[in-house]
């Protein structure tokens, strides 16, 4: 092949550790650009990132960026994969607010994504000023979350991961009450329950990647986790608008489909021409 994976384990909390893939390409004769592949909500975990899922080869972002020159790290999300503890059912958060009861689940993806870079940062064939992150349903918000809070990403890609609250019909899903689901923002229920808008929203998220280069992915209108269209507008409006004030005109962008809750072939070759291109 192209590339060599390894799988790698890392500290991320002195009881947890990442469990990932790293996709190292042949013959790099200078440090590359490296680039985060932050997986769905799907029992194969890291194994679709990698291509190793049959009935996902669609989400084999990591081999396909690998054959294109990038090295790439897939890591198990917290609670998937090989990071799931006893009779732990996959996208079960309760074990993480047992142990840490005034996190959010965000909060500790973005933690481990976190460590993952510093993780890369210690590969010797790792250029360092140029690192990406991209990823899918949940991985696309994720990668977000995690571009907005980290200024050592320097290029993002979400696709079919975000939306805009304060128009979401189904923003309760963001803070589910029930045992065994996945409950990104605890705190964000009281907010929409009292028919307040939550204090901040993902226009602003966006916002903090700014003047970084951010490809934003949605699907228009048959998407079954976002089904209005209304919030992909406004978010690229107000979003547009921070770039341009920052004189980064060129470096966001939005890619509208209409492929439902999918990453089809289109948009991934628009989203590996991105990375490319931004990481130069």
């Amino acid at each position: 092949g192209t590339y060599v994976r390894r799988r790698v384990s890392f500290a991320s909390e002195r009881d947890d550790r990442v469990t990932a893939f790293l996709c190292v390409p042949h013959g790099l004769k200078s440090p590359q650009a490296a680039v985060l592949i932050l997986h769905g909500t799907t029992a194969a975990a890291k194994d679709a990132s990698a291509g190793l899922d049959r009935t996902q080869k669609h989400y084999g972002m990591a081999p396909a960026l690998a054959e294109r020159g990038f090295i790439t790290l897939a890591p198990d999300h917290f609670c998937a994969g090989e990071r799931l503890g006893p009779g732990q059912k996959p996208y079960d958060t309760g074990p993480l607010y047992e142990r840490h009861p005034r996190w959010s689940a965000m909060g500790k993806a973005i933690w481990d994504q976190q460590r993952c870079v510093d993780y890369l940062l210690g590969i010797p064939e790792v250029a360092g000023d140029r690192i990406g992150v991209i990823g899918h349903s949940l991985g696309g918000h994720s990668a977000v979350f995690f571009a907005a809070m980290d200024e050592r990403v320097k290029a993002c890609v979400s696709s079919c991961g975000v939306t805009a609250w304060n128009l979401d019909p189904n923003r309760l899903n963001w803070s589910r009450n029930k045992p065994g689901q996945y409950v990104y923002f605890p705190k964000l229920r009281a907010f929409w329950e009292s028919g307040r808008n939550a204090p901040l929203d993902f226009h602003e998220v966006f916002s903090l990647i700014a003047p970084r280069a951010c490809l934003n992915i949605s699907a228009v209108g048959n998407d079954s986790c976002f089904p209005v269209f209304e919030p992909f507008a406004e978010l690229y409006v107000q979003v547009e608008r921070v770039y341009k004030l920052l004189r980064a005109e060129g470096q966001f962008a939005c890619y509208f489909h209409s492929e439902a809750h999918s990453f089809n072939r289109s948009p991934r070759e628009l989203a590996y021409a991105w990375m490319a291109e931004k990481l130069a």
